[in-house]
């Protein structure tokens, strides 16, 4: 007798993303969380039972749930229960932005730090450039504040700032951090690369178990909502409280989605010297483990998150090979543009190239140590001359100990060559590329940070054509507004700005909506070494799903946006999202139960 099903969805498009299984998908039938059958009514239809849960879909799509490869999940709830957000996607100018900013310096008590996250003078055109005197002057000198710029890579501090973090004419910067200082040898308060990475991934010391616990809690539901079923934080630094939370999260039978941490080893950004070579022991400050986490029971390790259970666990080791576009670190085989945009943005002084944050034997020595432990190695590589290093490390460290199936992870690829892809394409890495600046950035790199350059930002047609394996990310909160995966999927295939849909930039790296949803479906849990039970809609994986307003392959590339995530079900349990859009938007079809 077949196996009775708990749920059945059918009367809609299916959309299964295995490329074995396309034809006459007209029900999906789900058994204990595991997907039991795929194929026509009458054959998904026999494992009914009096029990069975028939869903019916209104003509609605079902297809697998998405898998981000690159958000820094708990930092996005951080911002929210932290700082005060003044973000292009908040404020529309300078004038905004300090009336905001003085509202809440105001309602502080002394001694409480003033937290604002998202400056970005890149897109409030009126932003001042900014530095200690200036903070002091328009806002407060008896507070200390602290601006976190947009993408995470430099913040700028008060003068009050400078001395609560000990910051003094004799402080020098830690490897892969920056001090900036005056000619005069004085502190400017702007800080670059591993001291704000450090301040603000550390988090907030004020924040108790409950806080963290119910800021997380928000922010997974968010993911839900917008398609999301498991998600990739690239960028843990462990604290008792974050991991006492995210345990606490995980396990609830109600957590919506399964979120994986590549934690950074604490010894790479505690401000000491990188270069202490591999005997020193990381794990005892980060664990990490690039196997998926079994199904049954905990992990025995104590330290850190480890293998915690089936939604929570750490995946891997990020280490940061160059900076941001966004303040002149990523770097680059060019110069930057020298523009009146780039020294508002305080870049160093033309002709700047950026700077790598490591030396080449310190990089290949780390990644030695872990390549050797088994982890599987996560890489931010922005610029053409971080792409080499990170490349060379890599060919250096797999020629010496063999190939393997690490997977190894090179993240963002803003100016990465074609020739460095058919490298990476030659070493089986895994690739996850930041297409989505050009949405909001597009037109600012043209005009005023990498000119014609910009043309092959993120060249996804030609990883296409080398046969990677690549996913596509949005690295939020180190970008303007909120997850959303079509938005990214809509940058990949038309590569315009979200305000001018007639000037493509580098159309001949646009991608197809089939590639697209690759990237946040089957290459994404390739990515994660989880492509046997996440990914595609598979007899035997997990019901990891989600319900469509729209079928994608139907929609024009420009309105991808318009779809809405219905429902999502993580192992095929419902996050009752339906029920919340019926009450918001009665224009929105729902799921319906009963076969009709």
């Amino acid at each position: 007798m077949a196996k009775k099903a708990d749920i059945i969805f059918y009367g809609g498009d299916i959309i299964t993303m295995d490329e074995a299984c396309t034809d006459n998908i007209e029900a999906v039938a789900v058994a204990s969380g595991i997907i039991l059958a795929v194929g026509t009514l009458d054959e998904v239809f026999t494992h009914a039972g009096s029990n069975t849960q028939v869903i019916y879909l209104n003509q609605q799509t079902l297809m697998p749930g998405f898998i981000e490869c690159h958000q820094h999940a708990w930092a996005c709830a951080l911002v929210k229960s932290s700082y005060t957000v003044i973000s292009a996607t908040e404020c529309r100018n300078y004038a905004e932005i300090s009336r905001t900013m003085k509202k809440t310096i105001d309602g502080l008590d002394p001694g409480s730090w003033a937290r604002f996250f998202g400056w970005d003078a890149e897109l409030i055109s009126d932003a001042p450039a900014l530095n200690a005197d200036f903070l002091d002057a328009n806002f407060s000198s008896t507070i200390p504040i602290l601006v976190m710029g947009q993408n995470i890579h430099v913040a700028w501090v008060n003068s009050l700032g400078l001395k609560k973090l000990g910051i003094d004419e004799n402080t020098e910067g830690p490897d892969g951090g920056t001090i900036v200082k005056d000619k005069y040898g004085k502190p400017t308060g702007q800080l670059l690369e591993s001291i704000p990475i450090q301040l603000f991934f550390s988090g907030n010391p004020d924040q108790g178990l409950n806080e963290v616990y119910e800021s997380c809690k928000a922010q997974w539901r968010y993911y839900a909502s917008v398609g999301l079923t498991t998600v990739t934080d690239l960028a843990y630094i462990a604290t008792d409280i974050k991991d006492k939370a995210l345990k606490k999260l995980a396990d609830n039978e109600d957590c919506p989605v399964r979120v994986d941490f590549i934690s950074v080893p604490l010894a790479l950004y505690n401000l000491e010297h990188v270069k202490q070579g591999p005997d020193r022991e990381y794990d005892a400050d980060s664990p990490a483990s690039q196997n998926a986490p079994t199904e049954g029971g905990k992990s025995r390790r104590m330290d850190g998150i480890g293998n915690y259970n089936g939604r929570l666990w750490e995946a891997g080791i990020k280490l940061m090979a160059d900076g941001s576009p966004h303040c002149g670190t990523m770097a680059i085989r060019e110069p930057y543009m020298y523009t009146p945009l780039t020294e508002t943005l305080c870049f160093p002084t033309a002709p700047g190239y950026g700077k790598l944050n490591m030396e080449n034997d310190a990089l290949i020595e780390t990644v030695k140590h872990f390549h050797g432990k088994g982890k599987q190695i996560a890489i931010h590589a922005h610029g053409e001359r971080a792409c080499e290093q990170v490349l060379k490390t890599y060919e250096t460290v797999l020629r010496e100990f063999g190939e393997n199936d690490s997977r190894h992870r090179m993240e963002h690829l803003g100016l990465v060559t074609k020739e460095q892809l058919a490298r990476a394409s030659k070493l089986k890495l895994a690739l996850s590329f930041f297409v989505d600046h050009l949405r909001f950035y597009g037109l600012v790199y043209k005009t005023d940070i990498f000119g014609d350059r910009v043309n092959r930002w993120t060249p996804l047609s030609e990883a296409t054509k080398l046969g990677l394996r690549w996913t596509i990310h949005q690295d939020h909160p180190a970008f303007p507004g909120k997850a959303n995966p079509f938005s990214n999927m809509k940058t990949a295939i038309t590569r315009c700005t979200k305000d001018d849909p007639d000037t493509p930039y580098g159309p001949e790296y646009r991608v197809s909506i089939d590639e697209a949803l690759k990237a946040y479906t089957i290459n994404g849990a390739w990515q994660l070494h989880r492509e046997k039970d996440l990914g595609s809609i598979t007899i035997g994986k997990k019901a990891d799903l989600i319900v469509l307003s729209k079928n994608p392959y139907n929609v024009d590339p420009f309105d991808l946006e318009s779809i809405s995530v219905v429902e999502s079900f993580l192992e095929g349990r419902s996050n009752n999202f339906a029920i919340i859009k019926r009450v918001q938007d009665s224009n929105i079809a729902v799921l319906q139960s009963g076969r009709t």
